[in-house]
């Protein structure tokens, strides 16, 4: 399983990073980084990675979106779902071109967002975007694998008719090798912590990769670990929270109500959790061990210097996490009942380690691993599903 940088804000961490040999692959996010300055990056830093298009909106131009050739505004003004009739051959061969232009990988096929799927949606996704791409790519002769963009909510995957529509609906695409999925949903904590959710999640890859499709998942968190599974062919790891979980907002031209600074929080492999700064420098005060829960990297010592002044927007915690979790990835065993086994290992070491800390530090619900029964008990059922 390959790990992608899922970039945003400050995608220069992203690329040094993988220039150090952390990583499999980048994922470029338009809204971020001008349309010329993408094309200029080395294409060795492009080839094993792809662009999500970012077409959620077709009517806002958020950040440099509007730089990029495809993007609905440059084809007409005031675009709207209507002109799509109209403009989805051009708007077509105009970000193949430009995703072909760039040597990618892979070709991504775009998706709209809605806030509810209209009963129009399956058809409108296939006459505004996959029969358009599917046949430029076929009349260039264009060799590179396919990828089909999905945002995957809630009701997809615990409502069994629309989970069986919606799987029907991808693996019946022939000329498409996989899906960038997308998962959406409105959990509040940092964690997810609903089994039946998660545990969805695992029988949806599951079917998918039964069907001999490739499966990219964008925008995870730790519940990447968890995710691997149902064995996906990547995930993602990404600096800022809104990096780890899809959130539309992100790709509005105009975010409401002030906007509150998350407090900085740092990557244990060995607690499984992003703790708030907070806890760590309580940690630091009253357990005399207390780097021992935390992973080594040439980063910790600058984080663990008394002076030290953490914020969110310092890099190091990040670039910390990103070597951290790209390890801890590297070595999940290769095999599916091997890879249960070793995660709940890992759940069970991590639980004994917060009881240890909490002993001393009480943590809050972000903090602590109150997700991990719920993790714990979702590797179990997968594993008994797999068994019948």
């Amino acid at each position: 399983m390959k790990v992608y940088h899922q970039t945003g804000f400050r995608y220069q961490w992203n690329l040094e990073c993988y220039q150090s040999g952390i990583g499999d692959g980048i994922i470029f996010s338009p809204v971020n980084i001008d349309a010329d300055k993408l094309l200029g990056i080395d294409k060795k830093l492009k080839s094993a990675g792809f662009l999500d298009p970012q077409l959620y909106l077709l009517n806002e131009a958020k950040g440099a979106l509007e730089t990029y050739p495809y993007f609905p505004g440059n084809l007409k003004p005031d675009f709207s779902t209507p002109d799509m009739d109209s403009s989805h051959v051009q708007l077509t061969r105009l970000c193949i071109d430009y995703q072909m232009a760039n040597k990618f990988r892979f070709i991504v096929i775009p998706t709209r967002h809605y806030e509810e799927n209209p009963s129009t949606f399956f058809s409108q996704s296939n006459d505004y975007f996959i029969t358009p791409f599917c046949d430029y790519i076929e009349e260039q002769n264009i060799k590179n694998e396919i990828l089909l963009s999905v945002i995957v909510k809630p009701i997809m995957l615990n409502d069994v008719e629309k989970r069986n529509e919606v799987l029907n609906w991808i693996t019946g695409r022939q000329k498409v090798e996989g899906v960038y999925m997308i998962l959406e949903n409105s959990f509040v904590g940092k964690q997810i912590k609903d089994f039946e959710y998660l545990f969805n999640v695992l029988k949806f890859i599951r079917i998918l990769k039964d069907n001999q499709m490739q499966v990219h998942i964008g925008y995870t968190n730790t519940e990447g670990l968890l995710y691997s599974v149902a064995m996906p062919d990547s995930i993602t790891i990404g600096s800022y929270e809104n990096l780890r979980s899809f959130g539309i907002k992100r790709f509005r031209d105009q975010e409401n109500g002030p906007m509150r600074s998350p407090k900085a929080r740092l990557y244990s492999s060995r607690l499984l959790q992003w703790m708030d700064y907070q806890y760590v420098e309580a940690m630091r005060h009253l357990i005399p061990d207390y780097e021992s829960y935390f992973d080594d990297s040439e980063y910790r010592p600058l984080m663990f210097k008394p002076d030290y002044n953490w914020h969110f927007q310092k890099p190091e915690p990040y670039k910390h996490y990103f070597k951290i979790f790209y390890n801890q990835v590297r070595n999940l065993p290769e095999k599916q009942s091997g890879r249960i086994d070793f995660l709940k290992n890992e759940v069970g070491n991590a639980l004994s380690r917060f009881k240890e800390i909490e002993n001393v530090v009480l943590l809050d619900d972000d903090s602590n691993g109150s997700h991990l029964p719920t993790w714990f008990n979702v590797l179990n059922a997968f594993q008994k599903e797999l068994a019948q």
